[in-house]
């Protein structure tokens, strides 16, 4: 068991596909950062020049404007300036299927299956096909953000976010995690990176899922994709119609980052979805796996 696993994460990370898709979000990742940088960096506020309070023998004592445009709203996953961020997470569904969710759609269809059959077990290759998609997917969301996250860091200072500033933080009374994001703003970031490498890894098992209902290459790929702006057209049309304030926000490539969306963020709804993701991709792919004739 061990071994084929061993084989089948080997050919999901070490594999040209994985580079593709890895590479996608790493630009939108770098371009974010390249944005931020030169903004923050540039950021020379001259609001405090006007405020006496903030000088004291010709010197600045205090500096009411850094917690404006610091660390954490500026990492890839709280800022809303730049192009990248909003293409990293609209088309987070397609990059991280491109490296291996696809790979038993192919497999059966070249006949790779049937050289293997007679040398393992049905189950154990679903378990080790079922890791190996779901790391590398986790894995095509992390390493972008983890370097967005260190380039940022390097250059902006993590100032503690202040709760008067809720317009530049995105942020309101009764938003998820809020309180972690004043109190213990490190935990914040990784709460919201956990979630996204999350579902990196979830959106490649669904397409892999899918993939047992779909006979096209490319329909596996955006699949995931496509119901995500089928979601986002719905919620749309909800919040054109009613009052924003009392719907709730089920789509998850707005959900995953942390600005504040036009629908209220709730932590059960969130649950429930990652719930359904999951049991819809791992029930599919065991049921129609191990009946799969061809084994």
């Amino acid at each position: 068991m061990k071994k084929l696993i061993k084989m089948e994460l080997k050919k999901a990370i070490l594999s040209k596909f994985f580079v593709l898709g890895l590479l996608l979000l790493l630009v939108f990742a770098l371009f974010s950062t390249w944005y931020m940088l030169e903004n923050r960096i540039a950021y020379n506020p001259s609001s405090i020049l006007n405020d006496s309070s903030s000088f004291e023998n010709g010197k600045f004592k205090t500096n009411p404007d850094l917690p404006l445009f610091g660390f954490y709203n500026s990492w890839l996953g709280a800022e809303v300036l730049s192009l990248g961020q909003t293409l990293f997470y609209n088309l987070l569904p397609v990059a991280v299927a491109i490296p291996y969710a696809w790979s038993y759609h192919k497999e059966r269809k070249n006949g790779y299956l049937k050289n293997i059959a007679s040398r393992t077990d049905k189950k154990k290759y679903f378990i080790a096909k079922i890791i190996a998609v779901f790391t590398s997917g986790v894995l095509v969301v992390f390493i972008p953000i983890i370097i967005n996250i260190a380039l940022v860091s390097a250059f902006v200072p993590s100032i503690s976010p202040f709760p008067g500033y809720t317009l530049y933080n995105y942020l309101y009374i009764g938003d998820m995690w809020i309180e972690y994001y004043y109190n213990n703003p490190a935990v914040y970031v990784a709460l919201y990176v956990t979630l996204d490498c999350l579902y990196g890894g979830l959106f490649a098992l669904l397409s892999f899922a899918i993939s047992f209902y779909i006979k096209s290459m490319l329909a596996v790929l955006f699949t995931p994709y496509i119901l995500c702006m089928v979601t986002g057209y719905i919620n749309g049309i909800i919040v054109s119609n009613l009052n924003s304030s009392t719907l709730i926000e089920f789509r998850p490539t707005v959900f995953l980052h942390s600005l504040q969306p036009s629908s209220n963020r709730l932590w059960w709804v969130i649950l429930l979805i990652t719930l359904v993701i999951t049991l819809f991709s791992l029930i599919t792919i065991t049921v129609r796996g191990f009946k799969d004739e061809i084994f």
